[in-house]
């Protein structure tokens, strides 16, 4: 899925550095899950959601949607699922209302997915703005379309799955 790519920046509460720092956090906290036991670390990811979406939401309207490609480093978000899903081994799969709908007894809910398709997004806008002022405009564009295309979805299944987690134990 693609849409159109501008640079311009308008003003917000929530400046573009002000987020980078967000994801930032994010992303070193889903690199660093082998320092964790899964329920802490899905803990600290859980505190993590409410800023991240507030703060993105903030971005809007400081750049347009810029190209996503939902293909883009595949093999290496293959490989950070697998190992997060061994990981969180029996804690990763719920089942989502499409499961419930189809009854087959199959579970395709993945807190790993979720984790993954947020963190490879937030990357991508971080390579552009790692690059420097130049690039603000391609990492806030990168950042909201990745929102808008896909992860968005992710982050709000991810919250209502930790919250619902969190009360069972």
């Amino acid at each position: 899925m693609k849409g159109c790519a501008t640079s311009s920046v308008a003003t917000s509460t929530s400046s573009p550095a002000q987020f980078a720092k967000i994801a930032e956090r994010f992303c070193r906290l889903v690199e660093g899950f082998a320092r964790y036991e899964p329920q802490d670390w899905l803990a600290l990811i859980a505190r993590e959601l409410g800023p991240l979406e507030t703060a993105v939401r903030e971005l809007a309207g400081r750049a347009g949607i810029g190209d996503y490609s939902m293909l883009a480093d595949i093999e290496q978000r293959h490989r950070m699922y697998v190992e997060l899903k061994t990981f969180l081994d029996g804690m990763d799969d719920y089942w989502t209302e499409a499961d419930l709908e189809a009854g087959d007894g199959v579970m395709t809910g993945s807190l790993s997915d979720n984790v993954t398709e947020i963190y490879f997004a937030l990357k991508r806008g971080l390579a552009h703005w790692n690059k420097g002022p130049a690039e603000a405009g391609a990492a806030v564009g990168e950042w909201l379309s990745g929102f808008e295309v896909n992860w968005g979805y992710h982050l709000a299944n991810l919250r209502s799955q930790l919250k619902h987690k969190a009360t069972l134990h």
